[in-house]
């Protein structure tokens, strides 16, 4: 009774004083880069004005090889950080870019290099070639071929 007592008592306290550390406040000190999460109204500052290269995976929330693709995006995400920006853009949420960028079959990725489209891609990638296609796309940009 008395040992139930004290890991009783001791589990309260851990849920009344929590936990005294504080998270870091950059969040790529632990190693977790996440996609950026675009939209209709953020799409042109985070890949049109963006200075590197950026890969962005528009998907569907239905699309079951864009879901299954999401671990892939992921470790892209933290294989290209620093080099080129990975984002995310639901189609069903953000209507006028589905339509600007005609959009219409899934998964669809596009890269941009200087705010230009310069290569898409669809269906499900691998993580090596998203990452080829992400390179190649920005030397061929920036060596003028097209």
């Amino acid at each position: 009774m008395k040992l139930d007592f004290k890991i009783l008592t001791g589990v309260l306290a851990i849920i009344v004083i929590g936990c005294d550390r504080q998270p870091p406040k950059d969040m790529q000190s632990l190693g977790s880069v996440e996609p950026v999460h675009l939209s209709d109204t953020n799409f042109h500052i985070e890949v049109i004005e963006s200075q590197v290269p950026v890969l962005v995976d528009m998907w569907a929330p239905w699309c079951h090889p864009c879901i299954a693709m999401k671990p892939t995006i992921r470790d892209v995400t933290e294989d290209l950080n620093g080099t080129a920006k990975v984002g995310e853009l639901n189609i069903e949420e953000n209507p006028f870019i589905k339509e600007k960028y005609n959009i219409d079959k899934y998964p669809m990725l596009l890269i941009f290099v200087d705010g230009k489209e310069v290569q898409r891609l669809v269906g499900m990638k691998t993580h090596d070639e998203l990452v080829e296609a992400v390179v190649t796309s920005t030397v061929r940009h920036n060596a003028g071929v097209n």
